[in-house]
């Protein structure tokens, strides 16, 4: 059938082609010989090899490798692209969870330690503070400086309501630590003298309460009014009675709703 001898001449020679060497099979080449040998069996191995088409089996092979090594690169890109969707995704994820967990936290000390807003309840601090009015009350000043006369400040009484939380108010300070504060005929002295500076309220009190005799204040307490003299439950009534420095929450410093009269306090 075959010319042996020039089929193995011919393999010979073609195991330094670059075409074997990357991966060529024999089956094609076996036919294509034998085509070529029956049509001239006078031809040398060098002369069926001029006239082997080898493109056409390279073209082939470099396809047949090509395809899946595309297909693996798009499947590893794939792969990496999923993948760092998903790392993505997962990052941007913890970074909103941590910025929550920050501004709640920054919230949280700035309410406790800084600065929070109220509510006022009732008409006791008129005409500086009406009922519903939305004040912010501060905590820095306090924190090297002790609060002073006139101040309005806000503090805990010793009863709770329903609930069993705090019931805060909020008042002027009319006397300071270790004064004595009395109430005659409807006027504030201090330490024996009438308080003539109190710009806040020019009505005559009625009721002075605990303050009809002289009150001597400890070295941490304080005497506070409403500015709303005759409507006011205050130091002068035991329910409230003096407050100490450590109950003191912060200082009102401006009220900023409703809009018409946001000011400074």
């Amino acid at each position: 059938m075959y010319d042996e001898d020039l089929i193995e001449e011919s393999l010979e020679a073609c195991r330094n082609l670059e075409i074997v060497r990357e991966g060529t099979t024999a089956s094609g080449l076996f036919d294509r010989l034998h085509e070529l040998n029956a049509a001239s069996s006078s031809r040398s191995w060098e002369n069926v090899l001029d006239e082997i088409d080898t493109s056409s089996i390279k073209q082939e092979i470099t396809q047949t490798a090509f395809i899946p090594a595309v297909e693996k690169q798009n499947n590893i890109i794939g792969i990496k692209s999923n993948g760092s969707k998903s790392k993505k995704l997962l990052h941007n994820f913890l970074l909103a969870v941590i910025c929550i967990a920050a501004a709640f936290f920054l919230s949280m000390f700035i309410n406790s330690n800084i600065a929070h807003q109220t509510t006022i309840e009732g008409g006791s601090m008129e005409p500086a503070l009406k009922n519903n009015d939305s004040v912010i009350i501060q905590k820095l000043s306090y924190y090297w400086q002790d609060p002073g006369r006139y101040d309005i400040i806000v503090f805990p009484i010793t009863d709770r309501d329903e609930d069993g939380k705090k019931i805060y108010y909020i008042k002027r300070i009319i006397g300071l630590p270790g004064e004595i504060v009395q109430i005659i005929d409807g006027s504030v002295y201090i330490n024996g003298k009438r308080l003539d500076d109190d710009i806040y309220s020019d009505e005559k009190i009625e009721d002075p309460g605990i303050a009809e005799s002289p009150v001597q204040l400890a070295e941490d307490e304080y005497f506070v009014l409403g500015d709303n003299r005759n409507m006011s439950t205050d130091s002068r009534y035991t329910y409230v009675g003096m407050v100490k420095r450590e109950d003191i929450e912060g200082e009102a410093c401006c009220c900023i709703w409703p809009f018409s009269r946001i000011k400074k306090i």
